[in-house]
């Protein structure tokens, strides 16, 4: 797990070294253990040894030592010719499998990292023969200088984050955008024509971002740079689940529970210490589960806790830890574990922190790193399965009202916030993604799930964690993992669900029978290891009171001194409008993330746009 930072000059223009080196910087938290770099010319061909004038690409790596831990591992990394170069970050957990085939073809090791696997693989089996045998999480470059091009691509299911964008001659590339903002010809600025996607949904979809001219390099997507511009290419997609297998439920629970064991025994391949993210639910406790099989005694797993145990899940946590055989570790979450690391996890995240309990997540990461360097987590499991009620439904909803299903805020309260907001062109844009599904509409809700709000979770995991050089791993999203699941018959991920009014007891009866009718199969397969009190609990989804933290002296005095004058200079939402969703809060919890969004978007953007951070460099 690592950062990549670097620039393309298509235009043949001199590379500067400091630039590479100022953005390789900004990334240095994601690898402390090493930091390299190297200017190339990619029109003439070769690895420039100085700052001369043929250097006119610079790639620059820092680097988190995961697999071989001496410095043969370091990155960039040459081929013996010195024809290509190659940056990875990530994890491939099948590249080993490769690696007597390549031996057997003349290639020669010199490290003991899955990046020089895949280094031989590309040059024996070429770019699509390269990616079409890997399993795991990725974002890669790769300057192949026979042929004067650079490849930069991301894994099958966006685990790994890769941002791209044109600044004058140049195109520039890095694990995060935080990175542009250190090369000269960069500008940042807030895309609007995003901005009403962001508010309604959280986050924006597809290639675009709030940053404008920034793109999010798709999961199962490459990019090509040439000095005669840019390409972008699908070179995966996800099973449209066309062919359904006939089987029987525990046939089903078989084959998940040998999928799983299969992946969480790859993603424990390490020479550093590997622990677990338990957060007491069932994903994160199957996963601790079947590591521990792996593993044996000794595992050690983490997990947020809360004083007031209606946000605590402490109980599910020293039942799975216990069952497992794992020693458990907990941090106590407080006020001032939200309020204290608030600009600095905002700056980390790259985009704003619409989920708030994106703070559990720092903090776990932050207080693990003191025992381990690597986390499993269950990250994954309800958008592959089916865990939201959601899909319960999405036999009666079309393809607008299912994407409305995911809309956080609605149109009406929408308006009030950003009064003329329009949300016809991004449910165009999600509808065209959607539409990339060509199964039965169940397969098509989840693939799009898996394409939109999977990858925006993903990058939350990603940035909080690696934050403090902590790299999560994610065994349900492992190929064989998903690629099962997508053969699956609808009855063995869903139940039919039909809501029987809108009481208080109607909507607790509908969540109960939820709990039995979502990701059907993962929930029959935990009821091998743990209780049905346990598989079947209501889950309170790690909520934070957030209304307890917005009394807060300290959220106040920024709110009132920073962000809401900030937001009326700025006209992206409508002060009043916030400062009333503020006030309404305090005494109504189901009001505080919708209040959170617009006051998680200034945040951003007085970082990222106007430059007031204290951590470009840190």
């Amino acid at each position: 797990m690592c950062g990549i930072a670097g620039f393309v000059n298509v235009d043949g223009a001199p590379a500067d070294a400091g630039v590479v080196a100022a953005m390789t910087r900004a990334v240095r938290h994601r690898g402390p253990d090493d930091r390299g770099q190297l200017l190339l010319s990619l029109r003439g061909g070769e690895v420039v040894d100085d700052a001369g004038a043929t250097a006119d690409t610079g790639i620059g790596f820092c680097r988190l030592k995961v697999l071989d831990l001496s410095e043969q591992g370091h990155q960039p990394m040459v081929n013996p010719s010195g024809t290509v170069v190659l940056a990875c970050n990530g994890e491939v957990y099948n590249a080993f499998d490769f690696k007597a085939e390549l031996e057997a073809a003349g290639f020669r090791f010199r490290s003991r990292t899955d990046t020089e696997v895949l280094l031989y693989l590309f040059e024996r089996h070429g770019l699509d023969g390269m990616l079409d045998r890997l399993n795991g999480m990725f974002a890669l470059v790769i300057a192949d200088l026979r042929s004067h091009e650079i490849h930069i691509a991301r894994d099958h299911f966006g685990i790994k984050p890769l941002y791209w964008t044109r600044a004058g001659s140049s195109v520039l590339f890095a694990s995060e955008a935080k990175a542009f903002l250190a090369h000269p010809a960069f500008t940042a600025a807030v895309d609007e024509d995003h901005v009403d996607e962001h508010l309604a949904f959280r986050y924006v979809a597809g290639d675009a971002s709030l940053l404008q001219g920034v793109h999010q390099l798709r999961p199962g997507h490459r990019l090509r740079i040439t000095p005669d511009g840019v390409t972008t290419t699908r070179y995966w997609s996800i099973s449209d689940g066309v062919e359904k297998v006939r089987i029987t439920r525990e046939e089903a629970i078989d084959g998940l529970d040998k999928a799983m064991r299969l992946s969480v025994g790859s993603q424990l391949l390490s020479d550093v210490k590997v622990g677990s993210q338990l957060s007491g639910g069932i994903d994160s406790s199957l996963v601790t589960a079947f590591a521990c099989s792996h593993a044996g005694a000794g595992l050690e797993t983490f997990s947020v806790v809360f004083d007031d145990p209606k946000f605590s899940e402490d109980r599910w946590i020293s039942e799975a830890a216990a069952t497992a055989g794992a020693e458990s570790h907990r941090f106590l979450f407080s006020e001032a574990s939200f309020i204290d690391p608030l600009e600095r996890a905002a700056w980390h995240m790259d985009q704003p922190i619409s989920h708030p309990n994106s703070l559990g997540i720092w903090q776990l990461a932050r207080q693990s790193r003191e025992r381990v360097t690597v986390l499993l987590s269950g990250e994954g499991a309800d958008e592959v399965f089916g865990g939201y009620t959601r899909f319960c439904e999405a036999h009666r909803l079309p393809v607008e009202a299912f994407i409305r299903a995911t809309q956080f805020q609605p149109a009406s309260k929408l308006a009030r916030l950003r009064p003329g907001a329009d949300l016809a062109s991004a449910l165009a844009r999600r509808a065209a993604i959607f539409h990339e599904g060509g199964g039965d509409h169940l397969s098509n809700c989840l693939k799009y799930e898996m394409q939109t709000h999977l990858v925006d979770l993903l990058t939350r995991q990603d940035k909080m964690t690696m934050a403090h050089g902590v790299e999560n791993r994610v065994p349900f999203l492992d190929r064989r993992v998903v690629e099962f699941a997508r053969t699956l018959p609808a009855e063995h991920l869903v139940g039919d669900l039909i809501s029987t009014g809108d009481s208080a007891l109607a909507r607790r009866s509908l969540g109960e029978r939820g709990m039995r009718s979502t990701k059907i199969v993962v929930k029959e397969l935990a009821r091998r290891t743990f209780d049905d009190a346990f598989v079947y609990r209501w889950k309170s989804g790690f909520n934070l009171p957030l209304s307890q933290y917005f009394r807060s002296k300290p959220f106040t005095e920024l709110l009132e001194d920073q962000l809401l004058p900030g937001m009326k200079q700025r006209g992206l939402v409508s002060e009043p409008a916030v400062r009333e969703l503020w006030r309404r809060s305090l005494s109504a919890p189901a009001l505080t993330e919708p209040f959170w969004i617009p006051v998680a978007l200034e945040l951003w953007a007085q970082q990222f746009v106007d430059g007031q951070t204290r951590y470009a460099s840190a």
